[in-house]
Formats: structure tokens, sequence, C-alpha cells
């Protein structure tokens, strides 16, 4: 019976880190909404669709 009980505690010990890293990456994962912005800010423009990546810079 003791040999049970130290082999289950270091099977948790060793799987503590693992589940936590587990955790951690799908929390990562999920996709967060936008934040709020204040009145009067508008989002930066950085996606575009109508904008060509291909196309030159303006004025060069």
């Amino acid at each position: 019976m003791d040999l049970m009980h130290s082999t289950l505690f270091w099977v948790i010990i060793a799987a503590a880190p693992a589940v936590t890293a587990l955790g951690i990456l799908i929390r990562l994962a999920r996709r967060e909404p936008p934040p709020e912005l204040p009145a009067g800010v508008k989002p930066l423009a950085w996606d575009d669709k109508d904008q060509d990546d291909d196309a030159a810079p303006p004025g060069g």
C-alpha cells in the first residue's frame, strides 16, 4: 500500500507541469475579441481589404 501511495505521488508531481502547460496553451489558443476603444479613437487600418500589398508605396 505504501508503494502505491508513493508512486501515485510522483506520478502527480510529474504530470502537474504538463497539465499546467497544456492549460496555458489552450488558453492562449483562444481568439479574444478586439478591445473596446474609447469614443473618438479610430482603429488602425493595417488590415484594409482593398489595399494591394504588391503596390508601390505612394510618392515613390
